[in-house]
């Protein structure tokens, strides 16, 4: 089992009616226990993890497209998870391919309207790789492609790949214990270029059932506003975190440094308890304009 917290690094402000506060950046913070549900397996294990985006700009002979050598666009997102440590990284290993062969384009919109530039993934069709056609010297300037790389495009990549990925193992789920392996969950924080600002994106994935069998995983994308909170794992510590993310909010304290210090509480007591489904070390990171810095360790 695991416990992750999310959320943004927002300061109350009520100078002015009607604002909500200052957001600083986004913030993550996770047990590190793998657990087989009876015992534990290993501590230390990452379950934070900060993917790399490229993006890169088509290179022309004369009007002629040839070929994507060079990146115009790094950065980065991060990701965290709860669930099968198995599902996971196959699943990053999806995200991290295609975050990190990102492409610039232009596309038709069809029905007579003009094409537009667009960032689309290695996978999908790409009118520049059309042989014969020709563009001209003034496209795919950096005006024409500033700010195109958003939450919404990286949320749609991530949520491409946790399908691409969840298709190729559920072919072998042949009962409960394996389809559960599936119901990993996710947090993504990412940079919005065109929004300028970080934003907060939970996957949650589900069973669908046909008169009661399970057939397949449905995947909800959901994004995470500023003073809500992204709780992944144990879910019955839900609510206490949103307790104690609101008092942090309302005195106007640190509201990351309680999320951690609500996060070590919840250990203390699993500790206590015997249950061994989380456990240090305790990680505490921040994320702001595709940075991912780890604050505070806990042993």
């Amino acid at each position: 089992m695991t416990l992750v917290i999310a959320g943004h690094d927002i300061t109350l402000d009520t100078s002015r009616p009607g604002y909500a506060g200052n957001v600083h950046g986004l913030f993550v913070t996770a047990d590190s226990t793998i657990t087989d549900g009876r015992q534990t397996l290993l501590s230390g294990f990452k379950k934070i993890y900060q993917a790399p985006i490229k993006v890169y700009r088509p290179y022309f002979n004369g009007p002629y497209f040839q070929d994507y050598f060079t990146p115009r666009l790094e950065s980065n997102c991060f990701i965290a998870f709860a669930g099968s440590t198995i599902t996971a990284q196959h699943v990053l290993n999806g995200i991290n391919n295609h975050l990190s062969l990102l492409r610039y384009g232009h596309e038709d919109a069809g029905q007579a309207v003009p094409g537009t530039y667009q960032i689309l993934m290695d996978c999908e069709p790409n009118s520049l790789r059309v042989g014969g056609t020709q563009w001209a010297e003034d496209m795919f300037m950096d005006r024409d492609v500033e700010g195109l790389l958003t939450g919404e495009v990286v949320a749609r990549v991530v949520l491409h790949a946790i399908h691409g990925a969840l298709a190729t193992a559920k072919q072998h789920k042949i009962d409960q214990r394996g389809w559960d392996s599936l119901l990993t969950q996710y947090v993504i924080g990412t940079y919005c270029e065109r929004e300028k600002r970080n934003r907060l994106y939970t996957v949650i994935p589900s069973h669908r059932r046909e008169a009661g069998v399970i057939v397949d995983v449905d995947v909800a994308l959901h994004e995470v506003p500023p003073g809500e909170l992204a709780v992944l794992g144990m879910q019955h510590y839900k609510a206490g975190a949103v307790e104690s993310f609101d008092k942090a909010l309302n005195a106007r304290s640190d509201v990351k440094k309680a999320m951690f210090e609500y996060l070590n509480g919840a250990i203390d007591e699993v500790v206590k308890n015997d249950t061994r489904e989380i456990n240090r070390p305790a990680i505490l990171s921040a994320f702001s304009r595709g940075d991912l810095v780890e604050l505070d360790r806990r042993r």
